[in-house]
C-alpha cells in the first residue's frame, strides 16, 4: 500500500494520510500502519514532539511525502472547482474515477469530477427531512435548497472519507464546512444579521470583528452538524432573495440564488448574470431536487 497524499493543517502538520486503495488514515493510525509495514517507501522518525512519518531517501521526487502534502483548505478548494488539482490528487481521482467506470449514472459538476449519481442520491436522502424543515422555516422554496446541496455533495463525493477525518483541525480563513459547504465566516454573518442561529443559548455567538481560528473551531462545531449546515444554507437563500428584493424577486431564480450562493450576497441589480455552475443548479441539479424529494 503507497501514501497518494497526506492532509495537513494550515500550519503544515500532517492530519490525515491517504493511500492508492482510497483508505484515509489518522496520523495515530497511519504510525500503526507503518510500525506493521503495511506502507511503502517511508519510515517512523521519533522526535521531542511525537513520531512523524518519513519518506525513504531513495524516494523519487514525486513520492516524497513533502511533494504529496496539501492542506484541508487546499483541498476543499479543488473539490470546489476554484483551484487546479496538485499532481498527486490528480492521480488520486483518476484512481477512483477508474473504480466507477461501471457505473451507469453519473453527475458531473462544473468544473469537479464526475461522481455516481446513486451516492449523491443516498447522501441526499439522508438529510430530505432536514431539508424540507428548513425550507419551511425560512419560507424558501426546497427544490432550490436541494439542489444546491446536490452541487455541494457531488463536489465532496470524490474525498469524503478524507474530509470526515480532517475535522476541525483545518479550519482557517473562509473555509467550507458541512454537507451545505457553508463557510464559517458566511455563518457567523448569518447569526449576526439575526437570521439563524444555532444555538442562542450559547453566550459566545456571534463573534465580532475578525475571526480567530479559536473562534472558527468554536463555531465549527455548530456547522458542521448537518441540521444546522442544511439551516444554514437556507438562511442564506432568505438573506440573498430578501437582500435583492428592492431591484428583483429571485424567489424563482435558482440560477442566480446558485450563483450568488457560490459568489456571495453580491451587489444588486435588475439584472442580475448567472455563471455557468448557477445554470446547471438551475438546469440539472432543480430537477433532481424535485425528483428526490417529492
Amino acid at each position: 500500500m503507497k501514501i497518494s497524499f497526506v492532509i495537513t493543517n494550515t500550519k503544515r502538520k500532517s492530519i490525515a494520510f491517504v493511500t492508492d486503495t482510497f483508505n484515509t488514515f489518522s496520523v495515530d493510525e497511519a504510525v500503526r500502519a507503518v510500525k506493521n509495514k503495511l506502507f511503502e517507501n517511508v519510515y517512523l522518525v521519533s522526535g521531542a514532539t511525537g513520531t512523524y512519518i518519513r519518506s525513504n531517501p531513495d524516494a523519487s521526487t514525486n513520492n516524497n511525502i513533502d511533494a504529496l502534502s496539501i492542506t484541508g483548505p487546499q483541498l476543499i478548494a479543488i473539490a470546489q472547482g476554484i483551484i487546479r488539482p496538485t499532481a498527486a490528487i490528480q492521480t488520486y481521482v483518476a484512481r477512483y474515477i477508474a473504480s466507477i467506470a461501471n457505473t451507469k449514472s453519473f453527475i458531473e459538476p462544473v468544473d469537479s469530477f464526475r461522481v455516481p449519481t446513486s451516492v449523491v442520491q443516498r447522501v441526499f436522502e439522508s438529510h430530505s427531512d432536514i431539508i424540507k424543515k428548513a425550507a419551511q422555516e425560512f419560507s424558501i422554496n426546497q427544490y432550490v435548497l436541494g439542489a444546491i446541496l446536490i452541487d455541494e455533495i457531488a463536489r465532496l463525493v470524490p474525498f469524503e472519507p478524507i474530509v470526515e477525518k480532517m475535522g476541525a483541525d483545518v479550519i482557517g480563513k473562509n473555509t467550507s464546512v458541512g454537507v451545505a459547504q457553508v463557510k464559517i465566516e458566511t455563518a457567523n454573518d448569518l447569526i449576526k444579521k439575526d437570521i439563524y442561529n444555532p444555538s442562542p443559548s450559547d453566550k459566545k455567538l456571534p463573534f465580532s470583528g475578525n475571526l480567530t481560528n479559536a473562534n472558527r473551531r468554536h463555531l465549527y462545531q455548530y456547522v458542521v452538524q448537518p441540521k444546522h449546515s442544511i439551516r444554514f444554507a437556507a438562511a442564506f437563500i432568505r438573506y440573498v432573495i430578501d437582500f435583492w428584493s428592492p431591484h428583483i424577486d429571485l424567489t424563482n431564480r435558482p440560477d442566480i440564488i446558485g450563483t450568488l450562493y457560490h459568489q456571495g450576497y453580491g451587489s444588486p441589480n435588475p439584472h442580475p448574470e448567472s455563471i455557468e455552475r448557477g445554470e446547471q443548479i438551475a438546469n440539472e441539479f432543480y430537477s433532481l431536487a424535485k425528483k428526490w424529494l417529492d
